[in-house]
Formats: structure tokens, sequence, C-alpha cells
């Protein structure tokens, strides 16, 4: 009886165990589970602004923007809550924060160190993003994207900026990683701070060759900052836009304000004219300028497509860059004791529309001070951190104590219906969410709102899907013509979709992307600007164009390489007019004996594999020439890093200062020899333009 009842005790004992183990796991699984939810602060479509709130147990918790399967990978965490009891903790999410793309929930995952596993499975909570909240953009709907950076400042001596070269080869790394099509900057490249004994020069040196260096092989845009011009504008100007290439087709050699109509966009980049740190009455742009400006805006305004203005310097007390709500942390900015300040306030109010970009503070992305448009009062301001460090709040003032992961800037992405400043740690090249920015796209200003509903979405064109399309000729009437061009314009607008065989024939610079690009390749192709209508091949001059920027720099003149840096930021040019400029980069001229007696020595290389190779020498004012055309026939002398021919020729006297390598059909453009300060002048079928060199 005895050993009857101990068996059935421990029967007893060990079911209790067992329930005990499992009420254990039970209530253990119960207490790591949470719960997340979102308020949205604007019923827009994209928006983020709003409170996740995440109800959970005692733990860290890392809160991230996630598609269907993991967290994304470009971002960090949106935020990390420790709770030290079981409770409700709220996040806030910025005004004009966007929900990132391709994303469709916001997952939490518990753990003390950054999380390994970030999938939505083993997340601790999910909350799903309602479908009407989404645009519903892809990163194939993209039309295209850009870097907007600022206050790069190549320091020569390395006193405040010891991290500028590799923040600055970082930045064009991000640019290329991410495949912008191109960059603008809004100022301040350099520092210019040695007494100003000629370091400017070598400082906008450093930061092209920087460049020239880099993976990155598209069109860079500066604006002029304060630091260009720090001591004296009459002087300083014209070095600035001889070394940006502004004496080119986009501005005046005088100037340093330009447009640029990209991807059918409007870029306008401005200049301060007026030297460095402004008073409180000091002007800082001309009438001239802001008469051009408020009538590029006044042409552009309503067209549909984005404006935007990039300018260096914040206002004061005024848009985003620094605190409106007590004493701004930067002492430099727009005071509108200036009569220029108060006038262009006044333009960026009347013309909402704008996208306004700026830097010059270097205020760090996460103080929060990136986004205005003045309650709904003025253009839409952006705010640029710094390429070259950002700064910190310390106590109440700011700290210019750069650390190398201080270096920040927007990867910009542009749809039809919003345009996403992603805010970028340019070290880790990752996105962070709370600095990312959902703006307006012009379109939503003359429309009032661009984010229909699904729904509501125009029907489809009917067409025969069985049909052909020939490239370019999108309406299948067997003509490639405007009405091919309109047809594009209406689908990209969502007004007509064009059917999958259309789109064939609609992507005409194989890019797999029917956008503005396009339309407007087209557009030229009718207009006989370019001669095919696929892209193929340019891609190979663009590259040829990178590879001799890069390696050219290293015994070619500065303002050669300055040349070619022209032609390529301008490189709608056609090919021909590329392939020319090429052919004279590879030539090349010896400026040591250039201002002496003594004969010059002019190179040339023989990339494009000619058979034979002459110079074609002469004078001006009835000297004549070296010899009958094609000219002197020369010999190799040595082989460049390529392997291809080396030719050289020494000009026999300095009367015959004009000269141009032929191979009897092909040719450089012509060449003008003079002393002084000019090594040579080139001819480019439009314009003289003199290229100068340093002793």
């Amino acid at each position: 009886m005895i050993r009857i009842m101990r068996k059935t005790f421990s029967i007893l004992f060990s079911i209790i165990l067992l329930m005990s183990v499992v009420t254990s796991a039970f209530m253990s699984y119960r207490a790591a589970s949470a719960e997340l939810n979102y308020s949205f602060a604007k019923p827009d479509k994209g928006f983020a602004e709003g409170e996740i709130a995440l109800t959970a147990s005692i733990g860290t918790y890392w809160l991230y923007w996630a598609d269907d399967e993991k967290a994304l990978d470009d971002y960090k965490e949106i935020a990390k809550l420790n709770f030290e009891y079981t409770g409700t903790q709220r996040y806030n999410m910025h005004e004009r924060c966007a929900i990132p793309e391709n994303a469709s929930c916001v997952i939490a995952v518990k753990s003390e160190d950054e999380p390994s596993d970030k999938t939505v499975e083993s997340a601790d909570a999910v909350y799903e993003i309602p479908k009407e909240r989404l645009l519903n953009y892809k990163k194939s709907d993209k039309r295209y994207s850009f870097a907007s950076y600022s206050d790069v400042h190549i320091d020569a001596l390395k006193k405040s900026y010891k991290l500028d070269e590799d923040n600055w080869k970082r930045a064009l790394e991000v640019a290329n990683l991410r495949k912008t099509d191109f960059i603008v900057l809004s100022g301040d490249y350099i520092v210019n701070n040695v007494n100003f004994e000629g370091v400017n020069k070598t400082e906008l040196h450093m930061y092209e060759r920087i460049l020239s260096e880099s993976s990155y092989s598209n069109p860079v845009y500066e604006a002029i900052g304060n630091h260009e011009i720090r001591q004296n504008p009459t002087l300083e100007m014209p070095d600035f836009v001889e070394a940006t290439g502004l004496d080119g087709n986009i501005s005046k050699s005088d100037k340093a304000y330009f447009e640029k109509t990209i991807n059918g966009d409007h870029f306008i980049f401005m200049a301060l004219e007026k030297g460095f740190r402004p008073t409180k009455k000091q002007e800082n742009f001309s009438d001239e300028q802001l008469n051009w400006l408020e009538g590029l805006l006044e042409k552009y305004s309503g067209d549909g497509k984005n404006i935007y203005i990039i300018e260096h310097a914040l206002f004061y007390k005024y848009g985003a860059g620094d605190r409106v709500d007590g004493e701004p942390y930067y002492k430099y900015p727009l005071y509108d004791k200036a009569e220029s300040t108060i006038r262009l306030k006044s333009i960026l109010q009347k013309y909402n529309d704008a996208i306004f970009i700026s830097g010059h503070t270097h205020i760090a992305f996460s103080y929060q001070f990136n986004f205005s448009d003045n309650d709904g009062t003025s253009a839409q301001m952006i705010h640029n951190s710094s390429v070259g460090g950002s700064r910190q709040i310390v106590g109440d003032a700011l700290s210019s104590k750069y650390m190398p992961e201080d270096t920040e800037g927007y990867i910009v992405n542009v749809y039809n219906d919003a345009i996403i400043f992603n805010g970028t740690n340019l070290y880790k090249n990752i996105y962070d969410p709370n600095c990312c920015y959902i703006i307006r796209p012009s379109m939503y200003f003359s429309k009032n709102d661009v984010s229909t509903p699904d729904e509501a979405e125009p029907e489809k064109a009917e067409t025969d899907e069985e049909k052909t399309y020939k490239l370019g000729d999108v309406d299948g009437d067997g003509d490639i013509t405007v009405k091919d061009v309109s047809a594009i314009q209406r689908h990209i607008a969502k007004i007509e979709f064009l059917a999958p065989a259309q789109l064939e024939g609609a992507d005409v610079n194989q890019d797999n992307n029917v956008n503005i690009n396009d339309a407007t390749r087209i557009q030229k192709y009718i207009s006989h600007i370019i001669n095919q209508l696929t892209a193929e091949g340019e891609s190979k001059i663009r590259d040829d164009i990178k590879a001799n920027l890069k390696k050219y720099y290293r015994y070619a003149s500065y303002d050669s390489y300055q040349a070619l840096k022209k032609a390529y930021r301008n490189s709608n040019s056609s090919d021909k007019e590329l392939k020319r400029l090429n052919l004279n980069f590879l030539s090349y001229v010896d400026t040591s004996n250039v201002d002496k007696d003594e004969p010059l020595t002019v190179y040339f290389e023989n990339t494009n594999d000619w058979k034979e190779v002459y110079a074609y020498n002469w004078g001006d004012n009835n000297v004549g020439k070296v010899s009958e055309s094609p000219g002197t026939k020369l010999k190799a002398v040595k082989k460049s890093d390529l392997g291809k021919d080396i030719y050289e020729y020494t000009i026999p006297d300095k009367k015959y200062n004009k000269f141009r390598f032929t191979d009897g059909t092909n040719k450089t453009q012509d060449i003008t020899f003079y002393s002084n300060n000019v090594c040579y002048y080139i001819y480019d079928g439009t314009k003289v333009k003199s290229v100068k060199y340093s002793k």
C-alpha cells in the first residue's frame, strides 16, 4: 500500500512539475510578447509623421522599417527603447519624415545589442502599415536620383578639417554606390585659411584631384559658398568660376550663378556675391541676380516641373538650418537688415512650389533643423549638413570637434508624386529614418493632389498586345514624331497608360525604365541634335573621359583638366564634340619653358590608333607654315601606361604659334600658343578658351 501511494505521489509530482514547466514557458512567452501601434499625424500618403507606441516587458527593443520579410537594409534603426518595467513607451516621428521606399511595416526586435536577426517572422511585434498610407512607389518607379551635399571644406593645412579628404572621397563613393545621376553642392569646397596666401587655388586643386580619382563619373554642379570668396569677391569669384567650369556654356566668366534643366526639372544655382561672414546690414546678392532668379521662377512656376534653388547660406530665425524659436546656434546667417535678404525671402514666399536647399551651419541632421516651409507660407526649405564635418551641440553652442562618423548628406530619389531626401551618414553609407523627408513635387502645387487613390487611376489605354512597336514609334503609326513624345509624357503623368508592347518601343535609352529621359531623347532625335535613338556608345564616351580625367591629371596643367571636366559636366553635347575634346586633351604641353626663349615641346598619345601622326604647325600674320598639309610626320618616342604610342613635336620657332595633330583626316582642335601667364588657347568651335598655368 505504501509502495502504491509512493508511486501515485511520484506520478502526481511529475504531472505537477510538467504543468509548472509548461505554465512557466507560457508565462515567459507572454512576458516576452509586445504590441506595436502607430498614430499618423497626417492623412497624406507617404508621411511617417506621428507617434509609434510599443507596449512590452522589461528589456531593450529596436524599432525598424521593414518590408514583408525583414528590416530594410539601407536604414539604421528608427529607435532603441529601454524598458525598465512592463508598460508602454511612445516615439515621435518628426515633421515630414517619410515612409521609405518598399516599406510595408514597422517591427520591434528585443535584443540587448543590435540584433542580427531582423526578420519579420522573428520580430517581437509587427505593425502593418495600412495600404492607404503608402505611396506605393518602388525603386523601379524612380525618375532620377541625385546627391545633395554641402560644406566639403578641403583644408590644405588640416587646421580645422583633418578628415576633409577622406570625407570627400567617401561622399563621392556613396554617390557612386547609390547610382546617383549627378551631384549638387551648396557651397564651401575649401577653407582658404592660411593668411590667404594662395591657398585658395591649392585647395581647389585638391578638391578636383579627389573628384578626378574617385569612382564617381557623373556630372557635379557647384553653387558658390562664402569660403570661395572669403576675402575679395572681385578677385576670387573668377577663380571659382574657372575652377568649376562655369565659364563654359552655363554661365558667364564673371558670374557664379547659373541654371540647368536636368531630367526635365529646373535647377537654379545661386551665388553669394559679397564676401565672407556677412554683417547684419551687408548685402549678399546683387539686384541683377535676384532679378534673374525671379524671372526664372516666374517662367517655370506652374509648369509641373520641379524647381530646385541651391544656395549656400540660411536665414536668421527663418526656415530650415537652425532653431527659430530661440537664438540660432550659428552666428553668420542672412539677416533681414539687408535688403537683398528681405527680397530673397519674399521671392521664396511668392513661389512656394520651389525647393530651397542650403548648407552653411554644419549642424548634424539629428537635431532636426532640416525641413521647414514656414507653416506653409514659403518654398519648402531643406538644410544640408556637412561633408567635411557635421557639428554637434555641446551645452548651448556648436562644437567643431569633428569625428570620423560626422559626415552627412542627402541621397535624393525623385518620383512623380514625391521627392525623398534621404539623410545619409556618409561614413557608414546608411540612411537615418528620422532624417529622411518627403517633399511635395511642383505638380502638387499646380494640381493640389498627386496622390490619387489607386482605384481612381485612369484606365489603361486599350492596345493590340500582339502588335510590335519599333523603337521610338510609341503610337505605332510608323513614324517617330512629337506624338510619340506626347504619348510618353501622358504615360508618365498617369493620364493614359502605355501597353507593355508600347513600353518596349518607348524605352529608347534601353535602361528598362520609361521616363522623361526617353521623351527628351526622342525630342533630340527629331530635332537632329543626336543621330541615334539608343544611348549605345555614350557610356563608353563617358568612361573614356572619366579615365582621362583620372589619368592625365598627373601631368596636364590644372586648367587642361578643367577644360575636359567642363565638357564632361555638359555631357549633353554630341558624340562628335566629346570625341573631339577627348582628342584634344590627349595632346598636352611641356609648360616648363613656355615663358623662356627655348623651344616649346608638345606631346600626343595615340589612343585612337591612328596609322600615322602629323603635327601641322603655322603662324599668325602671314608667317606661314612649317610644312605642307598634313604636316610634319612624327615618330613615336615612348609608350604610355596603357601601351599607346606617345609622339613628340618641338615647335622650331615661337612665331609658329598655331598647330594641331592629325592623321590626315581626323584632327585635334587647333591650339594657339602665347607667353606670359597663358600656356595656350583652345578653339572649341564656338569660342576661345584660355588655358593658363602657374609657375
